[in-house]
């Protein structure tokens, strides 16, 4: 399990992506903006191992708790040798 305080500056968006592990971000400040919604301080969103999301911050910072229960890892939908499949 990895524990890390992060925090994404205004307008930051991470593109569709995937882990090989599953992860939740806890949202301490700012709003969290994911492709499935937003996401206010004391929120916590739940990523699943595999899953493809797009996730970063609205038009000001987002300080978050990264967990995660695997040893991190990030793959992109661009990337020739990621091991989840995009759908398209």
């Amino acid at each position: 399990m990895q524990v890390f305080l992060m925090r994404y500056a205004a307008g930051f968006t991470n593109v569709w992506h995937t882990h090989p592990c599953a992860h939740g971000m806890f949202v301490l400040d700012g709003v969290l903006r994911t492709h499935s919604g937003d996401h206010g301080p004391g929120s916590f969103v739940w990523f699943p191992e595999g899953g493809w999301m797009e996730h970063g911050a609205t038009e000001n910072d987002c300080t978050f708790l990264f967990i995660t229960n695997k040893p991190f890892g990030i793959c992109y939908a661009d990337d020739a040798d990621h091991p989840y499949p995009t759908g398209s």
